[in-house]
């Protein structure tokens, strides 16, 4: 097998050219591991791969994994593996390893993905760009001189260029479909610990972060979710599995769904003009379905939901750097870490138990809201960001952090009160701009109703195809 056809399929495809034995999972991987080594240069997704991981049984499994020898890659950041770097895009974290696979890992392997290696993150994933000074500037493969956003920007790179059918990504404030919308993939941030995320914690920034990954089809998306959702033992809380699977969810006859259409963002910034015809655009589609679209939205306090965000955020940075310190034996300062988390560092200091149990209080108001709201309405169709892709290279540290999350805010600003909420959010490739880039469109919904956005992500899939569109820098023109 060349590039160009390891390249052509996703990762239920590979499994099923290895089910079929047409492949062996060992020409897989190599594959992948060659793609990372041929085009990986010009991108810096990949910050280390595990080249022995090449060479694996190429016997089947008997219990019929999924993804029996298919190759993905791991963010560094969140899910972690035993006895590997897990570095989180920081100086500070240098060869810093845990002696326990993740819970999230545990059932990536039980489903048979073969974890090749770690895609790059801004340090600790608090940027919209991926870009650290631990590992440099990460490129977005349809235009170099563009960044494929973040934090989860590593990934989504390497998913863009045929790297890996499957990766890992982390969404607090839009993390993953923040990427998704910028490198044509579809990004799904699932309901708040719908998958686990132990046993080293009960949830991520108070319920705020969520962890999943990227894929070019929506039945990859699908099928890994089938494969680790559901609650561990001792889980803080979780929001239950789907009953059925989500695959064949996605498989079933569309229902005629209720959606509004919002291109009014609850952060105030100016939404671009072709993301705003696009949205228009997916919404006139999903009525040519057989839809009934309404324009609407529902109101929240915009500088409550950013005091929300801001003051949860820097409360975890302050709690992680300590906890780091501790663990590394590293000094507080510029020498360990980026001015922005030193900033997120100090502001978190100054918050008092007062201010973030005001956050979290309201926190119940935007879950309240965002639950009544899907009460009338199945879906909510939303610019995914505000913006096109921005450029490479920005180097932005010099924001005191109040101004730091509101201009992350801003590039998605449809997308915090999901995070706030912990409702599910998929984004899928449904536009492209006048110069080719694609433009991703978010679709959210009420908690736990994942299977309901896949159903409606598969017909908008078939409708409107993206798998043939590859970006300049892909691995098949390699």
């Amino acid at each position: 097998m060349n590039l160009q056809e390891y390249s052509s399929f996703d990762g239920i495809g590979l499994a099923e050219l290895i089910r079929k034995k047409e492949l062996t999972k060992s020409e897989v991987a190599a594959c992948a591991i060659k793609a990372i080594q041929t085009i990986d240069t010009k991108l810096n997704a990949v910050v280390e791969y595990y080249e022995e991981r090449a060479v694996i049984s190429n016997t089947l499994s008997p219990n019929g994994q999924p993804y029996d020898g298919v190759p993905m890659l791991l963010k560094d950041l969140g899910a972690h593996e035993a006895n590997k770097n897990a570095e989180m895009g920081s100086r500070m974290a240098r060869g810093l390893k845990f002696g326990h696979d993740s819970e999230l890992v545990k059932r990536y392997k039980k489903a048979g993905l073969n974890i090749l290696g770690r895609t790059a993150t801004p340090e600790f994933g608090g940027s919209t760009l991926t870009e650290s000074l631990a590992c440099g500037i990460t490129r977005n493969p349809w235009n170099l001189n563009l960044s494929p956003g973040g934090s989860s920007g590593g990934s989504a790179v390497a998913v863009a260029a045929g790297i890996v059918p499957i990766a890992h990504a982390t969404d607090l404030a839009g993390s993953i479909r923040i990427p998704s919308g910028f490198t044509g993939l579809v990004g799904l941030k699932p309901s708040r610990n719908l998958n686990p995320v132990g046993p080293d914690a009960g949830q991520l920034f108070l319920g705020l972060a969520t962890e999943h990954v990227l894929t070019r089809t929506v039945r990859d998306s699908a099928a890994v979710l089938d494969a680790t959702a559901g609650a561990a033992a001792g889980e803080f809380y979780y929001t239950p599995k789907n009953t059925k699977s989500y695959l064949s969810a996605m498989l079933e006859r569309p229902a005629s769904l209720k959606i509004a259409v919002n291109t009014d963002p609850w952060i105030s910034t100016f939404v671009d003009a072709e993301v705003l015809q696009v949205t228009i655009l997916a919404a006139k589609l999903c009525e040519a379905l057989g839809h009934r679209v309404d324009s609407t939205r529902f109101d929240l306090d915009e500088e409550q939901v950013l005091n929300c965000m801001e003051t949860i955020w820097a409360c975890y940075t302050t709690y992680g750097i300590n906890n780091l310190a501790a663990i590394t034996g590293r000094e507080i300062s510029t020498k360990t870490l980026e001015q922005s988390s030193l900033n997120g560092y100090h502001a978190g200091i100054n918050y008092t138990s007062q201010h973030l149990i005001a956050a979290v209080e309201y926190s119940n108001t935007v879950s309240r809201t965002v639950g009544d709201f899907f009460e009338n309405y199945d879906v909510m169709i939303t610019p995914t960001n505000a913006i096109q892709a921005p450029l490479a290279d920005q180097n932005i540290q010099d924001l005191n952090w109040h101004n730091w999350v509101l201009e992350a805010c801003k590039v998605a600003p449809f997308g915090q009160v999901f995070n706030i909420s912990g409702a599910p959010a998929i984004t899928l490739p449904l536009g492209w701009s006048s110069t080719g880039m694609p433009i991703g469109i978010t679709f959210s919904t009420k908690i736990g109703n994942e299977a309901m956005l896949f159903n409606l992500a598969a017909q908008l899939e078939l409708a409107q195809p993206w798998k043939d569109r590859k970006p300049k820098n892909h691995i098949f023109y390699s």
